[in-house]
């Protein structure tokens, strides 16, 4: 019994490592004609820590324990499994519905066997290997940008095909993750959790780590993950100042560090992107990289483009061209396939927001929404789970059926209709509840010693939040098991 705690023990240490490692190394199963078939690191921990965890609470009498109070919990899985009987895609949906069944059921063993994790300085080290780890995959991603510039191809630095500095003129890293958006999500547990300790202990060391992190997050260009990133801080600060019942000079203070510091590393990243784009092949320059970065981060909103005349990228009547010949030069533009597009082998592939990735989004979005509202059936019952991109292909919505619609709310909204969603609501106000009931005790960042009291609920709750508002801009389940998983950590662990 003794070798199993350790293994489990063990299993929940390398969980940070583990995640990062969400698409490389890959094993490749094969294809059909509506999905593609792998098997990740991630997937191999869900597996064998079920097992463990299993074989743990069988010995030691917990399984099914006060299942009379936990059978709500089931709504959400249970009417997801069922709906695999009339899904566009049988198959997708057993291996979607048996990923999440694992983790409903690693997330049960978390909490049952959470006297396990009360061994001497588990915790400790538990936040040691987390940031640590951390730092190594951000190191990773700084260290792929160089490969990109340097011209080392793309199965040895491990970037994504959109990633290099082709695309805008520098690179933004994926590091061992399919895409940024998903590298980027990764960064969000780590970020916030950090952001969140910083409020009660002051070293140094803590702000440079905390720097760094938010400084690969923002590097990694993924607006998604950035967005929910910040809503999250936002509610954390909010949380922390409204619960805090003394040493408002302290909170006002240490505020003001964490906010001093995101945005140094967003400024730090940004003369990145500028310098990157400087020194890399392209015809890109300083000015047009930090240029292309606001104007892409911010959705367009934000052009101070039209001041790069000498790249000849950005038409202007500045330029030199007569009012008919920027008229045209405009028309040209918007002509090409793809918006900002440029056709000369020296030049980066885009010269700022691509509203393409927006419009592609919501696209998507609205035929999904079409297909639901298609007849009373779907908008009840869905499509069935992971039957989305063969329904969407099989009503000519489509081109072909690997698509994905890239927002999990409505991908499961026509997956499985409006008793879906009203059990995920379910769930979402379950695991609130949860978080807001839950016991507080000092630990170790917050003790009866410090300054500042208030409650570890505020980083739970931002992270929970922080994560919802990423599901808007992907969907999938394989890819972001940190999004299921690492609520539940931090709960049982801060």
């Amino acid at each position: 019994m003794k070798n199993l705690s350790k293994i489990y023990r063990g299993l929940i240490y390398i969980l940070p490592g583990v995640l990062f490692l969400s698409y490389y190394p890959v094993m490749k199963l094969g294809t059909s004609g509506a999905m593609n078939f792998e098997l990740s690191l991630p997937l191999c921990w869900l597996v064998l820590f079920d097992i463990v965890g299993f074989v743990i609470m069988v010995k030691q009498r917990l399984l099914f324990c006060n299942f009379q109070k936990k059978w709500i919990w089931l709504l959400l899985p249970g009417f997801l499994t069922i709906s695999i009987l009339w899904s566009a895609n049988v198959l997708r949906g057993i291996l979607t519905v048996g990923i999440l069944w694992l983790i409903y059921f690693a997330v049960e063993i978390m909490f049952s066997l959470k006297n396990e994790l009360k061994t001497n300085g588990f915790r400790e080290k538990f936040w040691k290997v987390f940031f640590g780890s951390t730092l190594v995959v951000c190191a990773w991603c700084f260290l792929q940008c160089i490969l990109d510039l340097a011209g080392v191809p793309r199965e040895c630095s491990l970037m994504c095909e959109g990633c290099t500095y082709r695309s805008f003129g520098f690179p933004h890293p994926n590091g061992f993750a399919i895409e940024p958006q998903f590298m980027g999500n990764l960064l969000l547990a780590p970020a916030i959790v950090l952001a969140f300790i910083t409020f009660f202990r002051i070293k140094k060391s803590y702000y440079l780590i905390l720097f760094v992190i938010i400084a690969t997050l923002f590097l990694t260009f993924s607006r998604g993950a950035i967005y929910a990133f910040i809503v999250g801080v936002i509610f954390m600060t909010g949380f922390v100042v409204g619960y805090a019942k003394r040493g408002w000079k302290k909170i006002a203070k240490r505020t003001t560090m964490v906010w001093l510091v995101m945005v140094l590393a967003f400024l730090f990243t940004l003369n990145l992107q500028g310098v990157m784009a400087a020194v890399s092949p392209t015809n890109d320059t300083y000015f047009s990289g930090i240029s292309k970065a606001l104007n892409h981060l911010s959705l367009g909103v934000i052009d101070i483009r039209k001041n790069d005349v000498d790249s000849g990228k950005i038409y202007t009547p500045a330029s030199g061209l007569t009012e008919e010949e920027y008229e045209d030069s405009k028309k040209e533009v918007v002509e090409k396939p793809v918006k900002n597009f440029v056709e000369k082998e020296e030049d980066s592939y885009f010269d700022g927001y691509v509203a393409e990735s927006t419009e592609t989004r919501l696209k998507m979005n609205e035929v999904a929404l079409k297909l639901w509202m298609k007849d009373a059936k779907t908008m009840l019952l869905g499509v069935g789970l992971g039957g989305a991109g063969q329904a969407l292909y099989d009503n000519g919505l489509t081109d072909w059926p690997k698509e994905i619609v890239q927002n999990q709310y409505v991908s499961l909204l026509l997956e499985t209709g409006l008793i879906g969603m009203m059990f995920l609501v379910l769930a979402l106000v379950l695991a609130i509840r949860t978080v807001v009931s839950m016991r507080i005790k000092n630990t170790d960042i917050m003790t009866k010693k410090s300054e500042i009291v208030t409650s570890p609920k505020g980083v739970i709750l931002a992270l929970i939040i922080a994560y919802g508002i990423s599901l808007m801009f992907f969907a999938g389940l394989p890819n972001v098991l940190q999004v299921y998983l690492m609520p539940a950590v931090t709960m049982l662990l801060l």
